[in-house]
């Protein structure tokens, strides 16, 4: 292929994308109620299969997640939406070690797991990440003061 065509080829295909992202994007800044009842279809049928492939205790499992979201509030659910990012953007030693304190975070007894959430919700990002940096809650006490940077 000459270097010409070549070039054109993939201006339009970099065009195209553009596109598709800018389409993808304006999709996706509309609220359901715009959605056409087979749009709406469309993006429930894979949830509607997974369902159904599930096990009761799977299921189970679902609705509690969605019923526990539903009871979020819209600043809850942006700072779940953050946690997630954050994550996702952890290196596999990061996300190992923040699962781990997630488990343990999970066996401490209900009393003990909800004083270390309020603590956790009156630490400052630098006290939060040197306490999960020590082990977190159940391993190591909250820091008292701001670490050093």
């Amino acid at each position: 292929m000459n270097r010409p065509l070549a070039l054109a080829l993939v201006l339009m295909i970099l065009a195209s994308s553009t596109a598709a992202v800018a389409s993808a994007q304006a999709a996706a800044a509309r609220s359901w109620e715009s959605l056409s009842e087979a749009d709406r279809a469309a993006l429930i049928e894979p949830t509607r299969e997974r369902w159904e492939r599930a096990t009761p205790e799977q299921q189970q499992r679902y609705l509690d997640r969605a019923r526990f979201w539903a009871s979020l509030t819209p600043e809850q659910k942006r700072l779940a939406r953050a946690g997630a990012e954050r994550y996702q953007q952890a290196n596999a030693e990061q996300r190992g070690r923040l699962r781990e304190i997630w488990r343990r975070f999970q066996t401490l007894p209900p009393g003990e797991r909800e004083a270390a959430r309020r603590t956790w919700e009156s630490l400052s990002p630098p006290q939060r990440r040197a306490w999960l940096e020590a082990g977190g809650p159940g391993v190591a006490p909250p820091p008292t003061d701001d670490p050093p940077r």
